[in-house]
């Protein structure tokens, strides 16, 4: 996947009350010309993030929205303009000044951040995104939620993102099992100078078509020869599964920003994940994972250009 962006980042930093509350904060306007396997589009988007520390406690937040006409999505040549937003916030403690917590966005490969600032952060917090897909698609723009922790040593930082659609209590998803039911995202950014800043991280992604609920759960394709419950699908695209699973690596300099993930798209590797979590919490039959099907390689690869410009208060 070959991805093409330009960004202007107004980067707003250090404000400071009574020299005890300080407030650091970044926003992106991003255009994205994004060709690949599985997606292809071109995206408009904004994307802000900001912290507030007072004294050693800090909360921060940021929020993202975009459209994009695609004439491919998960996999699918299909035409239409889809929308998307995603918010998530995080509470801690530590002198949080350099913005790295932007890292943690599900919808942005560039990274705001604050060479100048020095502070930690160890904290933990919730989020959530959205699809709004038209047509065959529709059924599958859906909410999920996020679990986020994120630990961060001066111009150094690690982040844990696990993404479902189930809904309990703060994980705010829409309760739907199906799509891209779920996402786990471990990475590790750090600053390496005043316009540099680079990424190593782990990323897995589940997708499954829509379950049709007016039959039993009799399916015998993954059904572990009959020992198990699993879903019927519904059509057009009842055969539509994809497990992708990969290293990826990022490196952002003062002007451009480069990218690259590679791994698997496993229906094998998948069908194993979820099939633990659906036997073991016992809530859910299985999906009809094609577990046969030979595993693709899955393959993206990023380019991004931005202008700058920063403010130091």
């Amino acid at each position: 996947m070959l991805r093409i962006c330009t960004l202007f980042l107004v980067f707003l930093s250090c404000v400071s009350y009574s020299q005890k509350l300080n407030a650091d904060g970044g926003v992106l306007l991003k255009a994205e010309i994004t060709l690949g396997n599985q997606n292809q589009w071109l995206k408009l988007g904004v994307y802000g993030f900001g912290a507030l520390n007072y004294g050693d406690i800090s909360i921060e937040s940021g929020l993202s929205f975009a459209s994009y006409q695609f004439i491919k999505r998960h996999t699918l040549k299909a035409s239409g303009l889809a929308y998307s937003y995603e918010f998530f916030a995080l509470a801690g403690i530590g002198k949080n000044t350099n913005l790295l917590g932007s890292s943690v966005s599900n919808s942005n490969t560039s990274i705001i951040f604050n060479p100048k600032g020095k502070g930690g952060f160890n904290g933990l917090g919730f989020g959530f995104n959205k699809d709004y897909l038209p047509k065959t698609l529709k059924s599958y723009g859906l909410k999920r939620g996020a679990l986020i922790m994120r630990f961060s040593n001066a111009n150094h930082n690690l982040h844990f993102a696990f993404l479902n659609d189930f809904k309990i209590g703060w994980f705010n998803g829409s309760g739907t099992d199906y799509g891209v039911t779920g996402s786990l995202d471990v990475g590790f950014t750090k600053i390496q100078d005043l316009q540099t800043v680079y990424q190593l991280g782990f990323g897995l992604d589940l997708f499954t078509p829509r379950p049709n609920y007016s039959k039993s759960p009799r399916n015998p394709i993954n059904s572990d020869d009959g020992r198990k419950n699993v879903w019927y699908t519904l059509p057009p695209i009842k055969d539509l599964f994809y497990g992708n699973i990969y290293g990826y690596g990022t490196y952002q300099e003062d002007n451009y920003t480069v990218s690259l993930k590679l791994g698997v798209n496993s229906q094998k590797a998948g069908a194993y994940i979820q099939n633990i979590l659906h036997d073991g919490l016992g809530l859910n039959p299985r999906f009809p994972w094609r577990v046969e099907t030979k595993d693709k390689i899955y393959l993206e690869i990023s380019g991004n250009g931005f202008l700058k410009e920063v403010h130091d208060e």
